[in-house]
């Protein structure tokens, strides 16, 4: 069996407890340490000493919810655009990709279903 000191055991509890917010909002500190015979003044005031708050990381929960909430609804902002590529039956065939996914670095996503690799090099110079 590990030892544990004090500072690592409270760190491990706090992570418990936050990953225990997240499906129970409406948890409670004391009720919580008491189930795992953690002494409440003495972790709180480790809280107090590494800034931690439980009002705080309640509000950051809740926070995450609503906007996991606004993100997967079907209100959120996507759009499809079909393209159409008028093939010459006299010009070379290019390199088609299919299946392509990009994630741009402001979290927008792009799936390209076919396309060649210039089509697609030519689209990410155009993008802002």
């Amino acid at each position: 069996m590990e030892l544990m000191t004090a500072d690592a055991r409270y760190e491990k509890t706090w992570h418990q407890f936050l990953s225990a917010l997240e499906t129970q909002p409406r948890l409670r500190l004391a009720p919580f340490l008491r189930s795992l015979h953690v002494h409440r003044r003495g972790f709180e005031k480790w809280m107090y000493r590494h800034g931690y708050s439980v009002g705080d990381a309640k509000g950051r929960v809740l926070q995450l919810r609503m906007d996991a909430q606004t993100s997967a609804s079907p209100d959120a902002l996507s759009c499809f655009l079909p393209v159409d590529v008028h093939e010459d039956a006299s010009s070379p065939q290019p390199d088609l990709l299919t299946g392509v996914s990009l994630t741009l670095p402001d979290g927008t996503t792009v799936s390209i279903r076919r396309g060649s690799a210039g089509a697609v090099v030519s689209f990410l110079k155009l993008y802002p």
